[in-house]
């Protein structure tokens, strides 16, 4: 189901983009939760020029990303009057607006970008061409919120990537940081973040910092490093001043990519929710995140391996700076929890993690012609039929231990033929009808667009549609898929095709297009597929008998 409605003024082609211009967050936790929306960006418009507009303090978060082309800085003063001439000469076809204030939209307006994407928030809907309102009731995430807007346009919004920040060189700027500091390069380190910007409300006492840092010490010879921005410098000092062990302080003396670079020589991060725990969890570095007045639901620590602690209290979450009563969301964390969730990480294999994960093969099945009836151009949930033998099948290849992943292209919503909500109860319909034989699937993607035919946003030149390879790669990265043992199993042409960009084996059913799918295939020379069958049963069973013991 789609999560956002688009308020629409004036349409655009994204095939047609050149340069598209992102307003960059101005909080470091928000600039970092924002990276996967650049990510994204220059997967969906490999040749697009892509520019970052960036508060000047951020922009060394950025400069080593291979996402963004260019870094503009705003002003620091006269913005506006800068918007109006030297930005405007730039040109650019489109701004994605992160931010949802009505000054950066005044800004990109101001700056004469034809087409301005953003949610509908703060009375600047006036000031956007493409407007965003996200569903009532969501609880998303706040990198989930900006990759949103990519949704909403219906643009690729699903990589995550992690661990990209730094060059190379910093590794030997912490050591050399730390060196100085007369810490040995041997030596084990965790950080501690005590402070968090937006107020007291979300810190947790500094005293159990302290505590925590000497514990971890005694218990497994740990030295503490104290991070924090140059106005919460006194934090860190009387959180240093507390300890008893070695430690530390760099509380107001390091720049953003010495902090980087700092925090990637530590086995873990400490802190409270903020921007310096998102730049961690960035790199990679578990984060034991404590959680007061907030919601990590919203703004957690993305990836693997961390732990948050919360215990929210009836008055949680709150927007209060500075609490007015008892703290009794930080207060109720004690010591020895902190503890014993940081000897957990700091005691397990450097892999764990990772190796919990594990990969599971799939076969990834084209929908109409392969396990229901085609049912032509309109969609209706009436009309699905499951083909003979689709609901065992799909039993089979479950019990064998595969994940049944749907990726089918539904170009009829590009048409206007059905909504992207009749295409998903439709769909709902199916599964119905073969979980009353027994059938299931485990995940359903599709491609909405249409190269050439169609209406905004989904008249586009896409990855996601079959032949191309995104709904499998994208299918494969959120269910964990262990690509080298899976297969691709359909009807059409487009399915044979799509097997062999990924170098899958692929299975020809002669249901549905299948028998003109061969005559083309065989016309064309190839590429053929690995086994031709009778329909999805034979198929099934042919996939079953070739799986190796194990």
């Amino acid at each position: 189901m789609s999560l956002a409605t688009l308020h629409v003024r004036k349409t655009f082609e994204p095939d047609r983009l050149r340069s598209i211009l992102v307003a960059s967050p101005n909080w470091l936790g928000d600039a970092v939760l924002a990276l996967p929306v650049l990510a994204n960006l220059r997967r969906s418009f490999p040749d697009a020029r892509i520019a970052l507009l960036v508060r000047s303090w951020l922009s060394p978060l950025f400069r080593s990303l291979p996402f963004v082309d260019e870094l503009v800085e705003l002003p620091r003063t006269g913005e506006l009057i800068w918007a109006a001439t030297a930005l405007r000469k730039r040109g650019f076809d489109v701004a994605l607006l992160l931010p949802n204030s009505f000054r950066t939209a005044l800004i990109s307006r101001l700056a004469g970008i034809p087409h301005r994407v953003g949610y509908m928030a703060d009375g600047r809907g006036s000031l956007l061409t493409v407007g965003v309102r996200p569903s009532s009731g969501m609880v998303l995430h706040q990198a989930d919120a900006y990759l949103g807007l990519l949704r909403a346009l219906k643009w690729d919004s699903w990589l995550r990537p992690t661990g990209f920040l730094l060059p190379p060189e910093s590794d030997a700027e912490a050591e050399k940081l730390l060196t100085e500091s007369g810490l040995s390069p041997d030596v084990r380190v965790i950080g501690i973040a005590p402070g968090a910007s937006y107020g007291t409300a979300k810190r947790w006492p500094s005293e159990r910092f302290a505590e925590v840092a000497d514990l971890l010490a005694d218990r497994l010879g740990i030295v503490a490093i104290l991070f924090g921005s140059p106005q919460e410098a006194p934090l860190t000092r009387a959180v240093h001043e507390r300890m008893h062990g070695a430690a530390i302080n760099f509380g107001g003396r390091t720049s953003l990519t010495e902090l980087a670079s700092l925090l990637r020589r530590c086995a873990l991060l400490l802190t409270n929710d903020t921007g310096t725990m998102h730049l961690a969890s960035a790199l990679g570095i578990p984060c034991i995140a404590l959680f007061g007045p907030t919601d990590p639901h919203r703004t957690g620590p993305l990836g693997l391996g961390h732990q948050v602690l919360h215990d929210p209290p009836a008055c949680s979450p709150c927007r209060y700076r500075n609490c007015p009563i008892d703290h009794r969301c930080m207060q109720a964390l004690d010591v020895e929890r902190v503890v014993a969730a940081a000897e957990a990480v700091l005691t397990r294999s450097p892999l764990t993690a990772v190796a919990n994960v594990r990969r599971t093969p799939a076969i990834f099945l084209d929908r109409d012609g392969t396990i229901n009836e085609e049912i032509g151009a309109i969609q209706h949930p009436d009309r699905m039929r499951p083909i003979p033998g689709a609901a065992e099948a799909l039993k089979r290849l479950g019990e064998a231990g595969y994940l049944r992943i749907v990726v089918s292209n539904q170009a009829r919503v590009a048409r206007g033929d059905a909504t992207e909500e009749l295409v998903d109860v439709t769909h709902q319909r199916l599964l119905e009808l073969l979980h009353a034989d027994g059938g299931e699937t485990d995940a359903f993607y599709y491609c909405p667009h249409h190269p050439r035919e169609g209406r905004f946003p989904y008249r586009r030149d896409c990855l996601c549609r079959k032949p191309n390879p995104g709904l499998v790669q994208q299918a494969a990265y959120e269910q964990q898929v262990d690509l080298e043992r899976s297969y691709v199993v359909g009807d059409k042409v487009s399915d044979m095709l799509l097997a062999n960009r990924l170098d899958l084996p692929s299975v020809l059913v002669l249901t549905g297009y299948g028998r003109e799918s061969l005559e083309r295939l065989h016309a064309a020379g190839g590429p053929m597929p690995a086994c031709t069958t009778k329909d999805l049963l034979g198929a099934a069973e042919w996939i079953v008998q070739r799986r190796s013991p194990g």
